[in-house]
C-alpha cells in the first residue's frame, strides 16, 4: 500500500480518535472511588457508644509532600477521600465537642481503599493519637487483588532482575512452559493479562507481551517501582482488556526529603552448580567423543541509583532511576548427536557397521561407498580412501561453525519523574521510560544451540514511553483523573557476518554467485542449522507506537462512591519479517548434504535435499495497519450498611480491526474482504464485602465479573497478509529435488519463480468474538492479631469464545472419510492393542491447501480453593504463604502468536479436545518473609550480630502436564490422495490423535518442582540516615532438579501404505530430557550485592 494513503489513513484514524477522546473528557470534566493509579481511604466516625458522627472533618496529610484532602462526615458518619497517591498519611478527624482522633502512618495502597473508622470520646480536647497503622482487613472492598509492597519488593530474592515475576506469589499464578517470564492467572492464556504502569498501558499489543518481550532483562528497573498489584478476579469496571490478570504498577516519586539508593549486584555462574544437562561432546586424541556436563560462562552486573527530592518544598517534585544491565553469556554452538554427527562413515554393513580398513572394498549400500560411487563413479579401494579423505576434510570445515559464540546482553534504562503540587485542588506528574538493549547473539539464549556459530542472530530493542497525568479535586466529594502516554516498542534483529566457510561454499562458489549477497539458511539432521535463520532478517519486529488516553471521574455522595470515565489507545504495528527470503535448505543426513556439496544431482540425476527441502520467499519485506482500543465504565460502591458494601459496575470494550488490504482481498474467500466487528461486549461486574461482626475483624467478600480479551495483533497481521493471494503478497515456495524449477544447491533464486504450488490461506471467521472469562470468587478473611491475616477462598472462572485455529478446507462427507489401525506393540504407555480411527483424505476446495479460519469455539474452566495467610511488617517480620488446590480444563487453549494451521483433533466432534489444560497445575504452595533480627547489643558486638535480615521465597508446585505423542504418519484411503492429506500435528489426520483419544490432552506429568530462594543481609548504620546494605542471593538453594521437558514420544508408527499400521513403544517414553533449564528454574545461582541508602 502506498505511503501516501497510509498516511491519509491514519491522520484520518487519529483524528476520530482525538475528537472522540476531547468530547468525552470534556464531558467527564463537566458531570460528575479510587483509580488504577492510586489509592483512597474511607471510613465511619463514630463516637464510643457506637454512634454515627456526622459533620466531622477529616484531613489526610501526604506525610512525603504535605499534600493535604479534606473531607466531611454525612449524616451517617460516613467519609471518603479519594485520588491518593500510594505512601503513608497522616489521617487527623475532628468535630466539636468530641476528643481530636489521630493517626500519623496509615498506609495507601495501588488500588485499594484502606479503611480509617475511628472512635472519638465525648466531651475532651484532648488528641488521641494511634501509634499503629490502619487495619489491615478491608471492609469495603470485593476485589480479590493481591498487593506486592515495597517491603517485599526491595528484600527479597528476585533472580534476574525482572520485578514482574513477583506475582507468581499470588494465588492463582504460574509460569507457562516455557518459563520465560509469561505468568497464566486462573488457567487463562498468558497472551491475555494487562500490564500498566501508573496507569498506562505496559504492553506490546503485536505479541501480546510485556514491553520489550522476555529476550531482554527487563523493561523498567526494580529500583524505580513503589508496589503492585495483581487483579486477578472481580476487579474494578476501570480495568480493561484483559480476560487473565491486570498487573497494575506504580512508580516512586519524590518527597520534601532527599531519598535514594546507589546499587550493584553482581552474579556469576563461576559461584553457582552445574546442570546435569548442560552437556558438551567432544573428540579426543583416539577419536572416541565424550559427552559430559559443563558450567557455562554467565555473568550478570546490575548497577544504578534511584534519587528523589524536592524541586520546590510542597510543590514540585524530582525522581530519577538510572539502571545498567549487562549479561555476558557467551553461547555454544554444537550439533545435536555429536556422536552420529562426527562419526567415521560406516563402510561395512555388519553388525555392528564397521569404518573403512584401509584393505576391503565398501559395502556399496554403506555410507562410504554410496558416497564413494557418487562423487568417483565407482566403489573401489582408491575412491574409498580418496572420499574418506575428502568428507573428513568436508567434516573439519564444518567444525569450525561449531564452539564458542562470544554472547552479551546490555540495557540502559532512564525513567525521571515529575510530580507538582499546582495547588491544593490539582496535582500533575509527567515520567519517561527510555530503555536501550543490545544483544549481540542475543537471539538465542540457550547455553548450548544447535546453530552455527554466525546463526544465533543480533537482538535489538528500543523502548521509550511518556506518561502524563492531571488530578484535580473540584471538591472535597468529586475529582478527576486524566492519563495520557504516547510509547513507541521498537524490536529488531539481524544476522551476524557469515563466516569463511558460508561465504565459500553458499556466497561466492566457484560455480555460483548468490545474488542476495547472504547464504541460504542449512539444516542437517544430527548436525545443526547454519546461514542467514530463516526468521531474519527482521529490520521491525515490530515498530509499535500507541496513544492512549484515559480520563476517571469520582463522586462520593451519601453512601455512594461512584466513578466512570473511558479509556482509548490508538495503536500503529510495522511487521517487516519475510521468513525464508534468503532460502532454505534441509538435508536428512551429512551423507547427502556432502554429495550436494561436492556434485550436484548425485540422487538419482537430482539433487539430494528433502521432500519439500528448498523453501523461498518472495514479496513485500512486511505491512502496517493500526488497531483502536475503546473502553467505557461506570461503577458505585455502595455503602448499602455500614458493615455491607455493595460494588456494582459495568464495563463496554471494543476493539477496532484495521481495514484489509484491497489486493490481498481474495475473491474465493468472503472472509478476506474485511475483519470481524465485535460490538457487544458489555461486561458487568458485582461484588460485596461484609464485616460480619462490625469490628473489621471479620469479612466476607465475593463477586461475579464478565471480562474480554483482545485479538492480539499478529494474528491481525497473518489474517491481513495470508489470504491465499500470491501477488503483493507474501509468499513462500517449496520445492522437491524433482520439483520442475527446483534449484540446484546451493542456488537460490533471484526473483519468484513462475511455478507455484497451491497457496494456504488464513481469515478470521464472520462470528469471531473477542476471548470472554466470567470469573468469580468468594472468600473469608479472618484478622487473628498480632498484624496477622487468615484467608480462606475459592476462586473460579469460565472462559467462553476463546480463539482456535480450524482448518476449514477438509471434506467430512462419508466419502471422503477413511479409517487406520493402528496395532500398539505391548510394553509402551498405553493398555491396549489396537485402535482404529477415520482419516480425512480430501480437500473441499482443490485449489488451496489448508484454509483456516481464526474461529472462538474454545472454553475453559478453572476451579480453585486458597488457603492464605498474612503478616504485614510488624515486629521484626513481614511474612505471606499460601497454598492453591485448582482443576484446570479447556478445549486445547493455545498461547500461539501469529497463527496455526490447525489446533481442532476432529472437524467433525471439537469436544474431542476437551482434557486437562497445559496450565493445570493442581497443588501450588507459596511462602515468603521478610525477617529482622530482633536482638540489640552494644559496642563491637552489635557491629557482628545487630542488623541482619533473612528474606526467603520457597515455591512447590505439581508438574506441568503434557500430552502423549506419536511419531509417524496416518495412511491415506483414498488413492488419489495417499498418503493422506495432514493437518496440524495432534490433528486426527496425524497420529497423535490415537493416544489423545484414549487418555485425553495432557494426562501426563512431570515431577513436582521445588524452589527456595534466600537473601541474607547485613545494614550497616552510618547516622540516622545512612544505611549500607550487604547482600547474598542464592537462587534455588537446594540445588533441585526441576524438570522442564521429559521424553514425550510414546510410540514409533511405520509401515508403507497399508493401512494396519505397527506402532512400537518408545521404551524412553517420560524420561527426563532437560531440567533446570529456564528464567523460572535454573541451577544453584549465588548472587552479591550492595546497596547504599539515604
Amino acid at each position: 500500500m502506498r505511503k501516501d494513503i497510509r498516511l491519509s489513513m491514519l491522520v484520518t484514524t487519529m483524528r476520530r480518535v482525538l475528537v472522540t477522546v476531547l468530547a468525552l473528557t470534556i464531558f467527564c470534566t463537566l458531570s460528575l472511588a479510587q483509580s488504577t493509579t492510586q489509592g483512597a481511604i474511607s471510613g465511619t466516625v463514630y463516637d464510643t457508644n457506637g454512634a454515627v458522627v456526622p459533620n466531622a472533618q477529616v484531613v489526610v496529610h501526604n506525610n512525603g509532600t504535605n499534600a493535604e484532602q479534606t473531607a466531611t462526615t454525612d449524616a451517617g458518619g460516613n467519609y471518603r477521600v479519594n485520588s491518593l497517591q500510594p505512601g503513608t498519611y497522616t489521617v487527623t478527624v475532628s468535630e466539636k465537642g468530641f476528643s481530636s482522633f489521630k493517626s500519623p502512618q496509615v498506609t495507601i495502597q495501588v488500588g485499594s481503599v484502606t479503611e480509617v473508622s475511628p472512635r472519638l470520646t465525648v466531651g475532651t480536647t484532648e488528641t488521641v493519637e494511634v501509634s499503629g497503622e490502619a487495619p489491615q482487613i478491608n471492609t469495603t472492598s470485593p476485589d480479590f487483588a493481591p498487593t506486592v509492597n515495597q517491603v517485599a519488593i526491595e528484600n527479597l530474592p528476585i533472580n534476574g532482575g525482572r520485578w514482574s515475576s513477583f506475582s507468581l506469589l499470588t494465588p492463582a499464578a504460574v509460569s507457562n512452559s516455557s518459563g520465560f517470564g509469561l505468568i497464566s492467572f486462573r488457567g487463562i492464556s498468558v497472551l491475555l493479562n494487562n500490564n500498566t504502569v501508573d496507569g498506562a498501558d505496559n504492553n506490546q499489543a503485536f505479541f501480546s507481551e510485556e514491553r520489550g518481550r522476555t529476550r531482554i532483562g527487563y523493561s523498567t528497573p526494580q529500583a524505580a517501582i513503589e508496589e503492585f498489584q495483581v487483579n486477578t478476579s472481580n476487579f474494578s469496571s476501570e480495568y480493561g482488556r484483559a480476560a487473565g490478570a491486570v498487573i497494575n504498577t506504580v512508580t516512586k516519586s519524590g518527597t520534601n526529603n532527599l531519598h535514594g539508593e546507589l546499587y550493584a549486584f553482581d552474579r556469576d555462574n563461576g559461584f553457582g552448580a552445574i546442570n546435569p544437562f548442560t552437556t558438551l561432546t567432544t573428540q579426543d586424541a583416539t577419536g572416541a567423543f565424550n559427552t559430559g556436563a559443563y558450567k557455562p560462562t554467565d555473568k550478570r552486573w546490575i548497577t544504578g541509583f534511584a534519587l528523589g527530592g524536592p524541586a520546590l518544598k510542597d510543590k514540585l517534585f524530582w525522581h530519577v532511576t538510572l539502571d545498567y544491565y549487562h549479561r555476558n553469556f557467551p553461547g555454544t554452538a554444537v550439533p545435536s548427536r555429536p556422536a552420529t554427527f562426527f562419526a567415521t562413515p560406516t563402510c561395512y554393513n555388519a553388525s555392528p557397521t564397521l569404518p573403512f580398513n584401509g584393505t576391503t572394498v565398501c559395502d556399496a549400500s554403506s555410507t562410504l561407498g554410496t558416497f564413494a560411487t557418487r562423487m568417483s563413479g565407482a566403489n573401489n579401494l582408491a575412491n574409498d580412501q580418496a572420499n574418506l579423505n575428502l568428507w573428513n576434510a568436508d567434516l573439519a570445515a564444518m567444525n569450525t561453525m561449531l564452539g564458542p559464540v562470544p554472547r552479551t546482553g546490555e540495557s540502559f534504562i532512564l525513567l525521571p519523574k515529575i510530580d507538582w503540587n499546582i495547588s491544593q485542588k490539582n496535582h500533575a506528574s509527567f515520567e519517561l521510560n527510555r530503555m536501550r538493549w543490545a544483544s549481540p547473539a542475543g537471539i538465542q539464549t540457550q547455553a548450548t544451540n544447535t546453530n552455527g556459530i554466525a546463526s544465533f542472530g543480533n537482538d535489538f530493542v528500543k523502548d521509550t514511553w511518556g506518561v502524563a497525568k492531571l488530578d484535580t479535586f473540584f471538591t472535597a466529594n468529586l475529582s478527576n483523573e486524566i492519563r495520557f502516554q504516547y510509547g513507541r516498542d521498537f524490536e529488531y534483529e539481524f544476522t551476524q557476518q557469515p563466516t569463511p566457510y558460508e561465504v565459500n561454499n553458499l556466497v561466492n562458489t566457484p560455480t555460483f554467485l548468490n545474488p542476495l549477497g547472504l547464504p541460504p539458511q542449512v539444516s542437517i539432521t544430527n548436525g545443526f542449522t547454519f546461514g542467514v535463520p530463516s526468521f531474519l532478517q527482521r529490520p521491525a519486529f515490530p515498530d509499535e507506537s500507541t496513544t492512549q488516553v484515559a480520563n476517571t471521574t469520582s463522586w462520593s455522595h451519601g453512601k455512594h462512591n461512584v466513578k466512570f470515565g473511558m479509556d482509548v489507545r490508538h495503536v500503529n504495528d510495522l511487521s517487516q519479517n519475510l521468513r525464508n527470503q534468503f532460502g532454505s535448505y534441509s538435508y536428512g543426513s551429512l551423507l547427502a548434504y556432502f554429495s550436494d556439496l561436492n556434485k550436484p544431482k548425485t540422487c538419482g540425476g537430482f539433487s539430494c535435499y528433502n521432500s519439500n527441502g528448498f523453501t523461498q520467499a518472495f514479496g513485500p519485506l512486511g505491512f502496517e495497519f493500526s488497531t483502536n482500543d475503546y473502553g467505557f465504565f461506570v461503577e458505585d460502591n455502595w455503602k448499602l450498611l455500614n458493615r455491607l458494601t455493595l460494588s456494582l459496575g459495568v464495563r463496554y470494550d471494543y476493539e477496532q480491526l484495521p481495514h484489509v488490504f484491497n489486493n490481498l482481498i481474495n475473491p474465493d474467500i468472503p472472509q478476506s474482504a474485511h475483519l470481524p466487528r465485535d460490538q457487544n461486549n458489555i461486561g458487568p461486574r458485582l461484588g460485596f464485602a461484609y464485616d460480619v461482626f462490625g469490628n473489621s475483624k471479620t469479612v466476607v467478600r465475593g463477586g461475579y465479573g464478565v471480562f474480554y480479551g483482545r485479538a492480539i495483533n499478529s494474528t491481525i497481521f497473518s489474517a491481513l497478509t495470508q489470504t491465499g493471494v500470491i501477488a503483493g503478497a507474501q509468499s513462500s515456495f517449496s520445492f522437491s529435488p524433482n520439483s520442475s524449477g527446483a534449484p540446484v544447491f546451493p542456488q537460490v533464486f533471484a526473483a519468484a519463480p513462475t511455478t507455484a504450488g497451491k497457496p494456504s490461506a488464513l481469515f478470521f471467521d464472520a462470528h469471531f468474538q473477542a476471548p470472554e472469562i466470567q470469573e468469580m470468587d468468594f472468600n473469608v478473611e479472618q484478622n487473628l492479631g498480632w498484624g496477622t491475616v487468615l484467608k480462606l477462598s475459592y476462586l473460579g472462572s469460565m472462559g467462553r469464545e476463546l480463539p482456535d485455529f480450524q482448518d476449514t478446507n477438509i471434506c467430512t462427507e462419508p466419502r471422503c472419510i477413511g479409517s487406520n489401525t493402528f496395532t500398539i506393540t505391548p510394553g509402551g504407555a498405553l493398555n491396549i492393542s489396537s485402535i482404529t480411527l477415520p482419516v480425512y483424505n480430501r480437500r473441499i476446495f482443490t485449489k488451496y491447501n489448508a484454509m483456516t479460519s481464526i474461529v472462538s469455539k474454545g472454553n475453559s474452566s478453572y476451579n480453585a480453593m486458597v488457603v492464605g495467610v498474612e503478616h504485614r511488617m510488624s515486629h521484626h517480620m513481614q511474612f505471606g504463604a499460601n497454598y492453591t488446590w485448582s482443576h484446570a480444563i479447556d478445549f486445547g487453549q493455545n498461547e500461539s502468536t501469529f497463527s496455526d494451521t490447525n489446533d481442532v483433533m476432529d472437524p467433525l466432534n471439537f469436544s474431542r479436545d476437551r482434557g486437562n489444560s497445559i496450565y493445570d497445575v493442581r497443588h501450588r504452595f507459596v511462602a515468603n518473609a521478610v525477617m529482622e533480627s530482633p536482638w540489640k547489643h552494644e559496642g563491637w558486638l552489635a557491629f557482628l550480630a545487630d542488623n541482619w535480615q533473612l528474606s526467603p521465597i520457597v515455591q512447590a508446585q505439581s508438574g506441568l502436564p503434557f500430552s502423549l505423542v506419536v511419531s509417524g504418519s496416518a495412511r491415506g484411503t483414498d488413492p488419489t490422495t495417499s498418503p493422506a492429506f495432514s493437518t496440524a500435528a495432534g490433528g486426527i489426520l496425524g497420529t497423535n490423535a490415537f493416544p489423545n483419544f484414549l487418555v485425553g490432552r495432557n494426562s501426563f506429568r512431570m515431577p513436582n518442582t521445588y524452589v527456595t530462594d534466600v537473601r541474607l543481609a547485613k545494614f550497616l548504620k552510618f547516622r540516622e540516615k545512612y544505611n549500607l546494605e550487604l547482600s547474598a542471593d542464592f537462587f534455588n538453594l537446594a540445588n533441585h532438579v526441576n524438570v522442564t521437558s521429559v521424553a514425550n514420544t510414546a510410540y514409533f508408527v511405520s509401515g508403507g501404505n497399508t493401512l494396519t499400521l505397527p506402532a512400537a513403544p518408545n521404551l524412553s517414553f517420560n524420561t527426563v530430557t532437560n531440567g533446570n533449564s529456564n528464567f523460572a528454574y535454573s541451577p544453584r545461582q549465588i548472587q552479591v550485592g550492595a546497596r547504599f541508602k539515604f
